[in-house]
């Protein structure tokens, strides 16, 4: 290459990085959409709605919740990796559709770790395993030892097959040692019925679900997998303290279809950390049972490849499928 050819290089390059620059200092440049695998009401939508509303108001233009329920959030997932990567079309992404869906559907229509730009962690919080009150063992160390004794016997209510509380019991059941037979509802709130009524004597699922239950006093709560105690549940031990290493919990974070320049996903970065680092959306969040996150894309994306080398195995391993 000679001297010419060198410096028309470096003066593309140098135009080129102007163009990413101005391009990010002028975004955005009309309303932004969000899309939410989950109808209008639903848990992640009513969890990222106040979010979106204070992030709006400090990028000063419209941010437009798009609600597309159904499949596990996969429509949601396919709209945005087929949008422009301009920062323009954003999405709620959940840890089942970044990290489990792939395990979960022999034919996923998206690639969450190729489609996917990660641009920041905003929610997470773990699951609570739950019993009836006439359970005989109210505590995790008491369920342990009582399932030893009925391998498979004892049966342990799921809102779904599948569904991030299903996944959290088997990693729960599996650090412990311990065989039991799951049963997978239509719903959470099918779920809860069937242990509150004496159905089914054991239920794996949120917090905020769980909570009311336990203070009405028609459930125990034996303990949470997240990695301290909950907010709403003070009283329940983790995993980890009642001498079983099961910790995990669902994130949800925010994505752009891959490729959306870097510049951009830098600036929802931060104005997404500002709102969930603010003492009154951590309030609001722990009422839910949950803790809000901040971190950078890169830490986003490295967080997420580790969480398929951590649940990867143990759906495949468990055999559970989708489709």
């Amino acid at each position: 290459m000679n001297r010419r050819q060198l410096l028309r290089l470096i003066s593309a390059s140098g135009l080129a990085a102007l163009a990413r620059l101005a391009s990010a200092q002028s975004y955005p440049q009309r309303a932004i959409t969000l899309l939410v695998g989950g109808a209008a009401g639903s848990n992640p939508d009513v969890l990222v709605r106040p979010i979106a509303e204070r992030v709006s108001a400090a990028l000063g233009q419209p941010i437009i919740v798009d609600n597309r329920p159904g499949a596990g959030g996969i429509a949601a997932m396919v709209a945005l990796a087929h949008s422009v990567p301009d920062g323009h079309t954003l999405a709620l992404v959940t840890m089942a559709q970044a990290v489990f869906n792939p395990y979960l559907f022999a034919k996923l229509a998206y690639d969450p770790l190729r489609d996917l730009e990660p641009v920041a962690p905003i929610l997470t919080g773990g699951m609570v395993l739950a019993a009836h009150p006439a359970f005989a063992a109210p505590t995790l160390p008491g369920f342990v030892a009582l399932a030893k004794t009925q391998p498979g016997k004892l049966f342990v209510a799921t809102p779904s097959l599948g569904s991030p509380p299903h996944i959290f019991a088997l990693l729960l059941c599996r650090a412990a040692g311990v065989e039991v037979t799951f049963v997978p509802h239509k719903s959470g709130t099918e779920a809860m019925r069937a242990v509150v009524s004496g159905e089914i004597p054991l239920l794996v699922d949120g917090p905020v679900s769980v909570a009311p239950q336990v203070k009405a006093g028609k459930l125990v709560a034996l303990a949470v997998t997240s990695r301290e105690r909950d907010a709403v549940l003070p009283a329940t031990p983790t995993a980890r303290e009642s001498g079983i290493d099961a910790e995990g919990e669902a994130w949800m974070g925010i994505v752009a279809p891959a490729g959306t320049p870097a510049g951009i996903v830098q600036k929802l970065n931060r104005e997404f950390a500002v709102v969930t680092n603010s003492p009154e959306m951590r309030a609001q969040v722990a009422s839910r049972g949950l803790r809000t996150l901040a971190s950078t894309p890169e830490a986003f994306r490295a967080q997420i490849g580790a969480d398929h080398a951590k649940w990867g195995p143990l759906i495949r391993t468990a055999g559970l499928t989708l489709d």
